[in-house]
């Protein structure tokens, strides 16, 4: 039976877009509660103890906020990826399928499951993102020590 490569997308899409708005929802949640800690804690403390306590919840804070960053740098990705127009090669947005599994070229999450299909959802970014980009139907890569061909690109 033939893969419906439209519904795939849209699925892949859906998880991606899910992915990213929970991280940014628990991310923003964190990063409150750590500001809130942290007015709290200054309200409370004296001493060396204390300093050592706000420098760490300061670096929780910078961590939360560097995060969020990356996240809402993830959901202008997908917001951005649009359909291939190009089919003959790989690129954002592309599905592809080889001998050994199936990616799509968008934002690193990881394995997704669709249906009967485990889906690699990497960034271009990404060690074999940037093997797979502009490569054709036909040709090969090498991954840890391990060759992959191209069977079909949507």
């Amino acid at each position: 039976m033939e893969k419906d490569y439209t519904l795939l997308r849209s699925s892949l899409m859906s998880s991606c877009k899910l992915h990213v708005e929970d991280r940014i929802a628990n991310l923003e949640l964190a990063l409150k509660s750590a500001h809130e800690a942290s007015t709290d804690d200054t309200k409370s403390s004296a001493g060396d103890k204390y300093e050592t306590t706000r420098e760490m919840m300061q670096q929780d804070i910078a961590r939360c906020q560097m995060q969020l960053a990356e996240a809402k740098k993830d959901e202008l990705i997908l917001t951005g990826l649009l359909e291939p127009n190009h089919l003959d090669f790989v690129q954002n947005g592309s599905i592809v399928e080889t001998n050994l599994g199936i990616y799509f070229i968008a934002i690193s999450i990881g394995v997704v499951k669709i249906d009967h299909d485990k889906v690699f959802v990497i960034s271009n970014q990404s060690p074999i993102g940037k093997l797979l980009l502009r490569k054709k139907v036909g040709e090969s890569f090498v991954f840890n020590n391990v060759e992959q061909r191209l069977l079909s690109i949507n």
